[in-house]
């Protein structure tokens, strides 16, 4: 495969203390506000897309009312297993940073910032 340097610009590491403890590597992409990946000892590597989501509705008496909720969504990024389509773990972590390294080249994350319009409800949702 030849040599692989991980780029730690792009990807720096956020992992907390208990999750290196429970073996997993937790790095944010600095190009794509919100995503951040996960290399797990287990063998998954997931895309990981944090947003906040906020409603903004209206009432009946022209009040405005807000909610706000953080979603998190988890997207499994291992190679597939071209017969059977399941998920082939990938065990050491080089081959782990080299799969988060793939994937991201081809991901953009313009579409996770959207604005939503109903008759009177407005779903604004923003990377954190």
């Amino acid at each position: 495969m030849g040599n692989f340097n991980f780029d730690t610009t792009r990807f720096i590491e956020t992992s907390t203390p208990r999750q290196i403890q429970n073996g997993t590597m937790m790095f944010m992409d600095t190009q794509n506000p919100g995503v951040y990946y996960s290399a797990n000892r287990n063998g998954n590597v997931n895309r990981i897309i944090k947003t906040t989501e906020q409603t903004i509705s209206t009432g009946a008496n022209t009040t405005t009312v807000t909610d706000t909720r953080q979603r998190t969504r988890y997207n499994r990024i291992n190679y597939r297993q071209p017969s059977n389509g399941q998920f082939v773990p990938l065990h050491r972590l080089n081959d782990q940073l080299r799969r988060i390294q793939q994937v991201a080249q081809n991901y953009d994350s313009s579409e996770i910032t959207s604005v939503f319009s109903s008759d009177d409800n407005t779903i604004i949702v923003t990377p954190r």
